[in-house]
């Protein structure tokens, strides 16, 4: 049994890289763009609490090309990397949040998702309609073979979620 509902949650991961030849100013420079992303964040209409420092890293970049004997070696350049998660129950704000943390300085986008805050009714109505479905196949089957079904043995039940290229949220039984 199927049932589907559009989402009504959003989570969305995103995020500031610098780089620079000092690690300082590598990591100052994202703490500004990463703030400037809060604030922005929070200016249009995501709480606080909606928003969940999710990695932070600095390190260096590994060199692209190996260095020949007869060459001197770029020093190297160091990588700031900031990432946020963002917990949305408005997903008609999706676009205007991103749009607004990219203005800001975002300039890593890592995922967005949609999901139902209470899947619950979605997965009972799968269910019905899967047993539904079994009830229908196995009246076929014994009209086919001549015999009359009898009560119910054992019913068994497993569930998949199946993430849709649309806006809404399928539950499979």
């Amino acid at each position: 049994g199927k049932a589907s509902a559009a989402p009504d949650r959003a989570t969305v991961v995103l995020g500031v890289q610098t780089r620079d030849e000092s690690a300082a100013v590598a990591a100052a420079e994202n703490a500004r763009l990463m703030n400037e992303t809060i604030a922005a964040l929070l200016a249009a209409g995501i709480a606080e609490s909606e928003i969940q420092t999710s990695g932070y890293s600095l390190g260096t970049e590994p060199q692209d090309e190996p260095v020949m004997a007869d060459e001197t070696q770029k020093a190297p350049e160091f990588l700031a990397s900031n990432t946020v998660t963002v917990n949305m129950n408005n997903t008609a704000d999706v676009g205007k949040v991103l749009d607004a943390a990219v203005a800001a300085g975002s300039n890593s986008i890592q995922e967005v998702s949609f999901d139902l805050l209470d899947p619950q009714p979605q997965k009972d109505l799968a269910l019905t309609r899967a047993i539904e479905d079994a009830r229908r196949k196995a009246e076929i089957a014994a009209r086919a073979a001549g015999v009359k079904l009898g009560r119910v043995l054992e019913i068994s039940e497993g569930y998949g979620y199946v993430a849709q290229a649309s806006r809404s949220a399928m539950f499979d039984v």
